[in-house]
């Protein structure tokens, strides 16, 4: 059993797709087609039942995508144990993040890490908060930065940032509105698992549990950008980051509603890491430079 088809297989499972994983991996469909082949014969099992259209794994091939990922993830550990012992030279790392810091944090953050080490690769993957968590149980990244905590025994939480998330609409609306008029609004909303959607829902249930059932749901929409975009065309009204807005507020091409009867909803993000695993040096410069950057935010 070779590590790389491994790899292989792995890839297929994730992209369900024989092509685009022969793609990602630089290898030729041939050779991808023959790794898993071999891979067959090795475990005397079929692991993968595939179609002109699509890839199934079989339970056998479900059990080994398990072990397999574990083996990858110790692979990678035996790898930056051995940089460590070098030095930050050289090295990878994949860090997982929600929507806001991923895209507003994250790239500043990365930016100073790669001037300090220019040797170490990253690759940062933006999903929402609870497929960021899922990654991590799963060993697919190194360190997450989330917007809300799920309830897991295999995850280390660290409160870095808090944010406040507004209701925004076009400049044309009013900057006050009762909260019980937000169900006379067009909503435009983000999609389930999202932290940000999480934390406003909840606390319009724990303040005033009618209104959201009542609210005129119209969009649901996975990128923040996209929601900025709906909102300035005056498609409906939203709620988002304040981080994800300041260029807006100070263009007036968006405004921040003041809406009575809510206060302001407020919400922290975590840095996770998986319990039980080291920390490796890259991940831990990478989180030091964090550190340093929440301190001088604090300022």
């Amino acid at each position: 059993m070779d590590l790389r088809h491994l790899e292989t297989f792995v890839k297929i499972a994730e992209l369900k797709n024989f092509t685009k994983a022969a793609e990602e991996m630089y290898l030729t469909q041939p050779t991808v087609s023959k790794q898993i082949i071999d891979l067959e014969r090795y475990f005397g099992v079929r692991l993968i039942d595939r179609t002109k259209r699509t890839v199934t794994l079989t339970r056998a091939g479900e059990i080994l995508l398990r072990h397999a990922k574990a083996f990858l993830a110790l692979k990678k550990e035996t790898i930056d144990a051995i940089a460590a012992f070098k030095g930050l030279q050289k090295g990878d790392m994949v860090v997982g993040a929600s929507n806001i810091p991923g895209v507003y944090i994250l790239p500043g953050l990365l930016h100073i890490f790669k001037k300090q080490y220019d040797g170490i690769r990253f690759r940062l993957t933006i999903a929402d908060s609870k497929e960021i968590i899922g990654k991590m149980e799963e060993g697919e990244i190194d360190v997450g930065f989330v917007g809300a905590k799920y309830d897991t025994k295999r995850i280390e939480y660290k409160k870095f940032l808090e944010d406040t998330i507004v209701v925004i609409a076009p400049p044309s609306f009013p900057d006050t509105i009762h909260i019980k008029h937000l169900k006379d609004y067009p909503f435009i909303v983000r999609e389930q698992g999202s932290g940000t959607r999480n934390h406003f829902e909840s606390s319009l249930k724990r303040l005033k549990p009618d209104v959201l059932p009542e609210l005129q749901v119209i969009a649901e929409l996975t990128d923040t950008e996209a929601i900025k975009e709906a909102v300035k065309s005056g498609m409906g009204v939203s709620y988002v980051s304040r981080m994800a807005i300041v260029h807006e507020l100070a263009n007036k091409n968006l405004k921040c509603l003041n809406i009575e009867g809510l206060p302001n909803i407020m919400r922290s993000f975590y840095i996770v890491t998986k319990k039980g695993k080291t920390i490796s040096p890259q991940v831990k410069a990478l989180l030091d430079i964090t550190d340093k950057w929440r301190r001088h935010e604090k300022r």
